[in-house]
């Protein structure tokens, strides 16, 4: 692609700190059947050698944008690569994860043929820690069905392979910094009052689930501000105000002295360990059994892991797509 032609796609991507992963997930991007984009890439103040590896990748390929900015967190390095963009439409991604070659292919396809939708994901294919295959999910709903989801019962598309019009994202304000967690559930709100979403119902991307991403201490917080991205577009769509509503979320976003805005630590990798281990019990995968018993080790009073743990010396079955409460 010539270098000063206006691409038709604007992947963008964060990276803090992702140097181990940061060359397959790369590779997965330049690797695309449609090759008519720009790669924008975020430096968001890493402390290891990303930096390092994103300049080597970026003096070889003059497709990749780099950007470098003191850590702020991924909303705002997110909002900073969609000002940089300058595609027809954006692509999420994330270090960590890989998107499989035809992934950019037959989302811009589906959005073409479908001018109604302004923001399309697909099916992800779930990677443990060491490599293990943790399950598939795929969503066969129409665009209708999932939009509808999304107002219902809060179930966006998935963040990590969304690809969505540049405009829509534009006019509906783009990320906001006050939801420093959510933010996904956020937009897709404000997306959805200019048209729907829809998920392809195909594997298009590898999701690479680690301990350190999973096992996050602000889960209850996350989930508490996509309670507060609701909020907000219920209030506006009934022709009201959202100001306070984002003042609130600020708080609670960047506040860590907030009542309740704290998870322990060990409760959290107890979650991460429990949920990996339940899809690879899922499958039947004995590789379930040391996930489980850390889980318990972190929290020995949790009874969930204990009875999958002694279950998984049972026979169960395998269940390509199951996934886990």
């Amino acid at each position: 692609m010539d270098n000063q032609a206006v691409p038709r796609v604007s992947v963008v991507m964060s990276v803090y700190n992702g140097e181990a992963q940061l060359g397959a997930t790369i590779d997965s991007i330049l690797g695309q059947t449609f090759d008519d984009f720009e790669f924008v890439i975020v430096d968001d103040g890493s402390s290891d050698r990303s930096g390092e590896c994103l300049q080597r990748y970026a003096v070889r390929d003059p497709r990749i944008v780099l950007l470098r900015q003191p850590n702020a967190g991924l909303t705002r390095a997110l909002i900073v690569g969609c000002e940089h963009a300058r595609g027809e439409f954006i692509a999420r991604q994330d270090v960590g994860d890989r998107s499989l070659p035809q992934r950019l292919e037959k989302q811009l396809e589906f959005l073409d043929q479908h001018p109604d939708v302004v923001a399309v994901g697909a099916g992800c294919r779930r990677i443990g820690p060491e490599g293990e295959f943790l399950g598939e999910t795929i969503r066969d709903e129409s665009p209708a069905q999932i939009t509808r989801g999304l107002m219902e019962e809060g179930r966006g598309i998935s963040h990590m392979v969304a690809t969505y019009r540049a405009d829509a994202y534009r006019s509906a304000g783009g990320y906001r910094k006050e939801f420093r967690f959510a933010q996904d559930t956020d937009l897709w709100y404000r997306m959805s009052r200019q048209g729907l979403l829809a998920e392809l119902p195909e594997v298009l991307f590898e999701w690479g689930i680690d301990l350190d991403g999973i096992s996050s201490t602000n889960h209850d917080r996350q989930s508490r501000l996509a309670m507060l991205a609701r909020e907000s577009d219920r209030r506006v769509r009934e022709g009201g105000n959202d100001e306070e509503i984002l003042r609130r979320a600020e708080t609670l976003s960047w506040d860590d002295d907030v009542p309740d805005n704290r998870s322990s630590p060990r409760g959290a990798l107890a979650r991460a360990e429990f949920f990996i281990g339940s899809q690879l019990y899922a499958l039947g995968d004995r590789r379930c059994r040391p996930y489980l018993m850390r889980a318990i080790r972190h929290r020995p009073f949790w009874f969930r892991p204990w009875i999958k743990a002694v279950f998984s010396y049972l026979p169960i079955r395998h269940n390509r797509r199951s996934t886990p409460a």
